[in-house]
């Protein structure tokens, strides 16, 4: 888009920015293979929670280069054997942390290709932004009614969606979590987690790496 200014005999011309619209989708496994792995029993998932909480107020609207205009939109399921959208798709980040915040886990079995199948189907995949996911599980399935975890993973890929795996723990299945994220796996997998390794602590590298390649990738 350009914008005309006419000073005497010269004409000069501003490009301005062009809008990129980012969704970002969070998947969050509170399944009994995440819940029961440490005492108390829901700590991973409150961890999960603080990290999606700190990587989504660390989303800014901004222009890249003086050339894209970045702007953010968020959503957000959790799972096990049920899938819950607890936040619908929106631009208001404390509306959608005060709906994180009030998730619990659900314990019992954990169906990821059900949780990837309404991630796809909550996407503005007819948009002309960009879409990612970010699952964070750890890879382990007790079972697939909705066609297979990596069929629903090649189908959000099929549609448009990147996926970035992301392990709650360092108990984790990683053949599994690979075949959730996207290629190249340097980019979509690169041992991110939401604790820092040895610590109770919030992984605000992987927050920050994730961030820079959907903004490098798309900007």
């Amino acid at each position: 888009m350009f914008q005309v200014e006419i000073n005497k005999a010269h004409a000069i011309f501003y490009m301005l920015p062009i809008d990129c619209p980012i969704t970002v989708y969070f998947v969050i496994d509170t399944s009994e293979s995440i819940a029961l792995q440490t005492d108390p029993i829901e700590s991973l998932v409150n961890h999960s929670k603080k990290f999606v909480t700190q990587f989504v107020n660390k989303l800014a609207n901004e222009v890249y280069q003086q050339q894209i205009s970045i702007n953010w939109q968020i959503g957000g399921l959790h799972f096990s054997d049920i899938v819950i959208i607890f936040s619908s798709l929106t631009q208001d980040k404390a509306l959608f942390n005060d709906r994180l915040k009030n998730i619990r886990y659900i314990g019992r079995g954990t169906f990821t290709d059900c949780a990837l199948s309404n991630m796809t189907a909550q996407m503005p995949l007819n948009s002309l932004g960009a879409n990612y996911a970010v699952v964070i599980t750890d890879g382990h399935v007790t079972g697939h009614p909705c066609g297979g975890m990596k069929q629903q993973a090649d189908r959000a890929r099929d549609a448009g969606i990147k996926l970035f795996a992301v392990a709650p723990s360092q108990k984790i299945y990683e053949h599994g979590l690979q075949e959730i994220a996207s290629l190249p796996h340097e980019l979509f997998r690169n041992n991110y987690a939401t604790l820092k390794k040895g610590s109770v602590d919030e992984d605000t590298e992987t927050m920050d790496k994730i961030i820079q390649v959907m903004v490098r990738t798309d900007a």
